[in-house]
């Protein structure tokens, strides 16, 4: 089983009813879990919020959803959507019980030695692969389920998923791949 690391969580939280926008921006700027606010409803019909040191990303929009970025786990993530509950529930004039949804987790992995990129565009397929150097540094591979980014460095990154054992599978078989026609 090749080890990866979990760089961060692409969600959704719907709250299956529209949120007014300019109390909620308020409630937020006095949270002591965010750190940022920007919120120009005359610019944008959105909020743009950092939580947790900047780190993870979450947009409010006023027909009840968010989208969250940025969570380096998916318990990170589920964090990020309680908290983002809490602030929702405080201006909110009933209890509502969001809908949330990992919708991508991007891994990165080593294969633990420099790859030939050229010849694993062609052993796996050109019509699934893209590999232009000078305009990119890394093979595009578009798997059934999932796109890896694969590195002349060996680097792998993994995205397109939203399931730890299916990112486990996935990465698992590109490497096998990858081994195979490197001969190894």
């Amino acid at each position: 089983m090749t080890e990866f690391e979990v760089v961060n969580v692409v969600g959704t939280i719907d709250f299956q009813q529209p949120i007014a926008l300019d109390p909620l921006a308020d409630s937020l700027a006095n949270r002591e879990e965010s750190n940022r606010v920007e919120y120009d409803p005359e610019e944008l019909h959105l909020i743009h919020s950092w939580l947790f040191e900047q780190k993870v990303y979450v947009a409010f929009y006023k027909n009840g959803t968010c989208s969250v970025t940025g969570a380096s786990s998916l318990s990170e993530f589920h964090e990020v959507s309680e908290a983002v509950s809490d602030v929702v529930q405080d201006i909110l004039d009933f209890e509502v019980s969001p809908s949330i949804r990992v919708a991508n987790i991007v891994t990165t992995s080593e294969i633990g030695y420099i790859p030939t990129l050229e010849a694993i565009a062609i052993g796996l397929g050109l019509e699934q692969t893209e590999y232009e150097p000078e305009q990119f540094p890394a093979l595009i591979y578009r798997g059934e389920d999932a796109v890896f980014l694969i590195f002349a460095d060996g680097k792998i990154v993994c995205t397109g998923l939203d399931d730890i054992d299916e990112i486990s599978s996935a990465i698992d078989a590109i490497t096998e791949q990858i081994e195979a026609l490197e001969g190894l």
